[in-house]
């Protein structure tokens, strides 16, 4: 492990499938965001993002934070300054990002390394209690998803955060009844999360 480059956490597939399931698009969560995140943590590991990112055996974990405020969800547009440019101008539902090595706490790494993403991206800083857990992403029909595994969780906020990364995308704010899960500019994972989400099969 090099310590010059970002340290990315994720899991093999092989634990993904023992733990979680061999599936394909969105598996709704099963057991609590605090279990199932205490569950896999003995299990991951960090690796160097260069070499996580051409290995479809192991799992980068991404935690994926839909932020609803009063029937509207806060959608990003992924610029081009940002690191991944197989999402470049992608729209996206999901706030979060890659978990790195996180400062000790009680709660879990994963919860950690969501509370962090969400405090740099749109200065949030939520609670568990404020967090509802929807379930898991997996797009292995995707180069950007055979590596990546998501963790989905909606936020209902009180008041609308303000978008802090506003050199690396935009944000709006949608009513739900507007989105469309089959428009082409969603990247995949949230294409994914919507349709379950807007058909009431999960609630948020």
């Amino acid at each position: 492990m090099n310590q010059d480059v970002e340290q990315v956490w994720g899991i093999p597939r092989s634990v993904m499938e023992a733990e979680i399931g061999n599936f394909q698009g969105f598996l709704p969560a099963q057991l609590p965001l605090f279990e199932s995140c205490r569950n896999l943590e003995p299990l991951g590991s960090f690796r160097d993002r260069p070499q996580a990112e051409e290995d479809a055996q192991w799992k980068q974990m991404i935690p994926y934070v839909c932020i609803l405020h009063e029937g509207s969800m806060l959608v990003l547009q992924r610029l081009k300054t940002q690191g991944e440019k197989r999402l470049h101008g992608k729209r996206s539902v999901g706030v979060g990002g890659h978990v790195n090595p996180e400062a000790p706490g009680d709660a879990p790494l994963l919860f950690r390394g969501l509370q962090r993403e969400l405090s740099e991206e749109i200065g949030l800083i939520p609670d568990a209690a404020d967090c509802r857990f929807l379930g898991w992403i997996n797009d292995d029909e995707t180069a950007v998803g055979q590596v990546h595994l998501g963790l989905a969780v909606a936020v209902q906020v009180k008041d609308r955060p303000e978008i802090a990364e506003t050199d690396r995308m935009t944000g709006d704010w949608i009513p739900l009844a507007d989105l469309d899960p089959s428009d082409d500019r969603w990247e995949s994972w949230s294409s994914i999360l919507l349709e379950p989400l807007l058909a009431g099969e999960v609630s948020a």
